[in-house]
């Protein structure tokens, strides 16, 4: 299940894939990472990976998620209010027309 925000005042709609976090062997830190597509009134599509790594002796999968989406996630689609997926799909529609 995805998540969708919109931003009215630059135009930009935002799908984004849950976060995910995972344990890296080689150096005992916590991977978080999700999947945002950006679509723009220019109907330009840009799809990003977002990750940050943290230690694993000061958060765990939880926690790393929580401060992952409450700072890099929220700064990356900040100003955009959160939509329902019929809601994105009309504003998706009306750019890629």
């Amino acid at each position: 299940m995805c998540f969708y925000y919109y931003d009215e005042e630059r135009g930009i709609a935002y799908k984004v894939t849950p976060v995910k976090a995972s344990v890296a062997s080689s150096d005992e830190s916590i991977v978080v990472h999700t999947d945002v597509k950006v679509t723009n009134l220019k109907k330009e599509k840009i799809r990003r990976t977002l990750s940050q790594m943290y230690p694993s002796d000061q958060y765990d999968l939880d926690s790393a998620k929580k401060i992952f989406a409450d700072t890099m996630l929220s700064r990356f689609i900040s100003g955009a209010r959160k939509i329902s997926e019929q809601e994105y799909q009309t504003i998706n529609s009306r750019y890629e027309a």
